[in-house]
């Protein structure tokens, strides 16, 4: 105990810990035992309780079921019914109407005046019905007596009648429901052949009702058909999960007149069912725990309140003794583990505090001051040193003094009408243009490929349109930004190393396309290759007056503007057909400006 009393690290941390584990655990543990062994009586006591009730349910309804079964049997037995349905009776067809509805009027006040009216229709085999009720729709005696006789049929030789729950065909002023709980049969006499058929029919939903409504108000009941269907919910939200109905179904063919009950926890319900073999009906009681557990409830809920409130005065006992000792270190452990994480601005007010933690939390602020100013000094200094480097890479090619002096040549090729001249000079006044503008890094997509298509046309000028460029891109990527010069200097490497000592001429491939969220440049020529260019030069007497620029400068200025997260790389194909410089950087999209259909960039 003492070394689980000394594991937490402050104080009011181990004050805590000793209560929580001295009061607030064992008493928890009580409580939950104490509330599980409530919780399970009273639902015994529900399931006992309600036993008695689906007993009665299901003895109610067996007795209305067997009121009609009753009166099925007394019409098959009554002589009169005989008389006046068989085929070659003496009486005319209103005398038999007359005899046969006062018979049934009879039949119906003896059985069921203490319960749900009940609908007898009665036809011959020629298709004469008699009723005691206002039918819905004319009546088919015919096909009546043929559907009772074809079922019949099919399910001989062990039924001579059987249940269904037909639609109603009753007035919609006398049975309001869609549905009734009907039994078939044939009527049979002296004959070997039946001479009629009979169908009982009762308002099962409005009994179903009824009875419900007299029985437990909170709780759902259900009634389910064989094959899984509702045949009653007493409210329209009453539900039973399709694992529910199978175990009913599993443990009434088991145990067919036994109820039986099971608990739903992710319904918080408890489900009792009572199984009817002659309707092939289950008959379902729904009961929320929640109503049952009610009062064990209220009860926690108190228990809690208390609990919490308890522990909410001792916090605050602990807090108080604790903070005057513990809330300035606290504080400035917090500090520092901010500054640790590189956020240099905290301070901690020093006006509460007095003698050695006052001179504690004044350095601790005046150290993170100087280091705050430190980090700023390199910042600064580290950013000048890269954008004096990057201008200096840039400056290696701005031509400056060209320009004026290009421009007098483009006026005089102009004035001489020297075309040739005169478009060498624009492209080539564009590139010094650009290298001229040291403000932007990067540049659109679209203003590079025009660079380097001004540079294709000089050297085509100049060499006779011996080279031929291919530029394939994506259109989404016309806008995309790219650092300045980065094709230009690739073509005339292109041009300058793979094509210098041959006479042929000359292909260069641009393709530029994305791979997720990378920009992909690939500068492709069929010229001799790296190798062969180096080895060609070392061989000759000539030399270039200065260092080539291209890649090396190119290398550079990615890590100077991407920090790493740039590459390139220059190798050969496979079949060594040609030389490719791959560029991958981030793919960065500046979108143009657009107000009334003028674009801008």
């Amino acid at each position: 105990m003492r070394k689980l009393l000394r594991w937490p690290g402050g104080l009011k941390y181990r004050i805590f810990t000793a209560y929580l584990l001295v009061v607030i655990i064992p008493f928890s543990l009580l409580c939950l035992i104490g509330f599980q062994q409530i919780e399970q009586i009273l639902k015994q006591q529900q399931i006992e309780q309600n036993t008695r009730e689906m007993d009665g349910f299901r003895g109610d309804l067996l007795d209305l079921t067997g009121l009609m079964t009753k009166s099925l049997i007394l019409i098959n037995q009554n002589p009169s019914f005989e008389q006046y349905l068989s085929p070659d009776t003496p009486h005319s067809p209103y005398t038999a109407m007359r005899e046969i509805n006062r018979n049934l009027d009879s039949l119906a006040n003896s059985f069921f005046l203490s319960t749900p009216s009940v609908f007898m229709t009665v036809t011959d085999r020629t298709g004469h019905a008699y009723y005691n009720y206002t039918p819905k729709y004319p009546i088919q005696g015919e096909a009546m007596y043929q559907e009772i006789s074809g079922k019949l049929d099919h399910l001989k030789p062990h039924a001579s009648y059987y249940w269904k729950v037909a639609d109603n065909y009753v007035s919609r002023d006398i049975v309001s429901g869609e549905t009734m709980l009907t039994i078939d049969s044939l009527l049979l006499g002296t004959r070997p052949e039946p001479y009629g058929a009979l169908r009982i029919s009762m308002d099962h939903q409005q009994w179903l009702k009824q009875w419900t409504r007299a029985a437990d108000p909170k709780a759902q009941y259900l009634v389910v058909g064989k094959a899984g269907d509702f045949i009653y919910r007493s409210t329209a939200d009453a539900q039973m999960p399709e694992a529910v109905t199978h175990r009913f179904q599993e443990d009434f063919r088991a145990y067919p007149d036994k109820l039986v009950y099971l608990t739903n926890e992710d319904e918080q319900a408890l489900y009792l069912a009572s199984y009817m073999p002659s309707l092939e009906w289950t008959l379902v009681k729904k009961i929320s725990l929640e109503e049952v557990f009610a009062g064990t409830n209220a009860i926690k809920r108190t228990a809690l309140i208390a609990l919490v409130a308890l522990t909410v005065v001792f916090i605050a006992a602990t807090l108080l003794i604790s903070s005057n000792v513990t809330k300035p270190l606290h504080k400035l452990r917090d500090q520092m583990s901010r500054a640790a994480d590189q956020e240099l601005s905290v301070t901690i007010p020093t006006s509460n505090y007095k003698g050695e933690i006052l001179q504690l939390l004044t350095s601790f602020n005046r150290m993170i001051a100087d280091i705050g100013t430190l980090i700023y000094r390199l910042k600064v200094e580290e950013r000048q040193k890269e954008s004096v480097r990057f201008q200096i890479l840039v400056s290696q090619m701005d031509p400056h003094f060209l320009l004026n002096t290009l421009n007098m040549i483009k006026s005089q090729a102009l004035k001489n009408q020297d075309h040739t001249t005169f478009e060498i000079c624009v492209s080539l006044g564009l590139l010094l243009e650009t290298s001229l503008n040291t403000e932007l890094d990067l540049i659109p997509l679209d203003q590079e490929l025009s660079f380097t298509e001004a540079y294709m046309h000089i050297q085509n000028t100049r060499f006779g349109n011996r080279y031929h460029l291919d530029i394939e891109y994506d259109a989404s990527l016309f806008y995309a930004l790219v650092p300045k010069f980065t094709l230009q200097p690739l073509v005339e490497n292109a041009i300058t190393h793979g094509f210098a000592d041959t006479a042929s001429e000359g292909h260069i491939k641009v393709n530029i396309n994305k791979n997720g969220q990378e920009l992909v440049i690939q500068v492709m020529d069929d010229g001799i290759g790296p190798e062969a260019a180096q080895q060609a030069a070392a061989s000759t007497t000539i030399r270039r007056s200065r260092k080539g620029i291209g890649l090396s400068n190119i290398r550079e200025r990615l890590e100077l503007l991407y920090k790493g997260k740039a590459s390139l790389s220059l190798y050969r194909t496979p079949d060594n057909s040609r030389t490719i410089v791959e560029i991958r950087t981030p793919l960065l999209v500046s979108e143009p400006y657009r107000k009334k259909e003028t674009e801008h960039v």
